[in-house]
């Protein structure tokens, strides 16, 4: 039997990659190592959760320099987050294969015989106006490439990007969509939903529906809810509720979904869309425009005001299939997601451990898997 550990940089709050570490601690069974959990995170008694720098990060003094900020911008923070994954826990060494769920997981240094399995969810760090210090993280990222014995990427699109920066194949596993996704109907609205934040474009939709016989109902919180409102108080059919704990059943009467992040490596909002067989209006950018299949599953529009109205015009829900939509949304649903997961973290710990020299020759030449196959409907 396999020993598996989940290695998660840290849980600053319960985001996407907080919640894929979960769902992968459930299916493999396994504990989850992290640096420190953010004061008011609430998290599953299901899963067992190891702070192992809980202190350092959460208490006095080094609390107000190392809390997270800025959407995890702070860069002392992500350095010591970083320093303090290359040795981790000490119990990490006896597990036979580590699961990193966070990019700054990459940099822990595995024991000899140990396999890691490095879970990419996008591959991209932020200038910030930082330049020198996003070049270094860089050039620090690929020389934790070669501790990884096999990469999965949560789309198409960031397997590609693996290809292209890192010259290494991976393994496609989406993401898992849980929840109680359906459709009960149609009550004429629009609804769009997310973290509330700039690269998620929720005002230009807003800006695109103002003025509109169509209604748009937002749902979510974050640093733009306060400019979200005020666009609402002036137009009759925009409506903000905030953070909605049944979002399903605000999705289930809804006519369709309008989605508009920039460059979204999965979009996990597309996805639970199409788990309710609601059509998905999405932007034409990013792992969104994979998603919608025109005509099919939903439209596609550019990022642009014009573009999101023209779009919402010319739609029309009778030209759409719940059924069809579900069908193709089958490539992410949960059992697709565990089954994958098992197999690849199976197929890794079968494989012959890799000394240190093979690590790096392997980050140069051929990989052990050329995984071209995607969980098709």
């Amino acid at each position: 039997m396999t020993d598996v550990a989940i290695l998660h940089d840290r849980f600053p709050g319960i985001g996407g990659g907080e919640e894929f570490a979960i769902e992968a601690a459930r299916v493999l069974d396994a504990p989850i190592y992290t640096t420190y959990v953010a004061a008011e995170t609430e998290l599953p008694p299901d899963i067992e959760v190891i702070p192992f720098q809980q202190s350092k990060y959460t208490s006095l003094p080094w609390r107000p320099l190392l809390e997270w900020k800025n959407e995890g911008m702070n860069p002392l923070e992500t350095l010591h987050v970083a320093l303090d994954l290359t040795d981790a826990h000490p119990a990490l060494t006896e597990y036979d294969v580590v699961l990193e769920s966070a990019p700054l997981s990459k940099y822990y240094v595995p024991d000899v015989g140990q396999r890691i399995v490095h879970y990419l969810s996008l591959i991209h760090i932020s200038d910030g106006g930082l330049k020198a210090y996003a070049k270094a993280w860089r050039a620090l990222d690929k020389e934790a490439n070669d501790y990884v014995d096999q990469f999965v990427a949560n789309s198409e699109l960031v397997r590609d990007r693996i290809r292209r920066f890192y010259d290494r194949d991976a393994a496609v596993v989406y993401p898992p969509v849980t929840g109680d996704w359906r459709n009960e109907g149609d009550d004429g609205y629009f609804v769009t939903w997310s973290r509330l934040a700039p690269e998620k474009r929720i005002d230009l939709i807003a800006t695109a529906f103002a003025g509109l016989d169509e209604r748009l109902v937002i749902a979510g919180d974050g640093e733009q809810r306060d400019r979200l409102e005020t666009v609402a108080e002036n137009y009759d059919n925009i409506e903000v509720r905030g953070y909605v704990e049944d979002i399903e059943s605000l999705v289930a009467r809804a006519t369709a979904v309008v989605y508009a992040p920039k460059q979204e490596d999965f979009g996990l909002v597309g996805a639970e869309a199409m788990m309710a067989g609601k059509p998905l209006l999405g932007v034409d950018e990013g792992f969104t425009r994979y998603q919608v299949r025109e005509g099919r599953t939903g439209l596609c529009f550019e990022p642009t005001v014009a573009s999101i109205r023209e779009t919402i015009r010319r739609f029309d829900p009778d030209d759409f299939d719940a059924d069809e939509i579900r069908a193709a949304a089958r490539r992410y649903e949960y059992d697709r997601f565990a089954a994958g997961l098992r197999e690849v973290v199976a197929e890794t710990a079968a494989a012959d451990a890799p000394s240190d020299s093979d690590r790096a020759d392997d980050a140069h030449g051929p990989d052990r898997w050329r995984t071209e196959e995607v969980l098709d409907p």
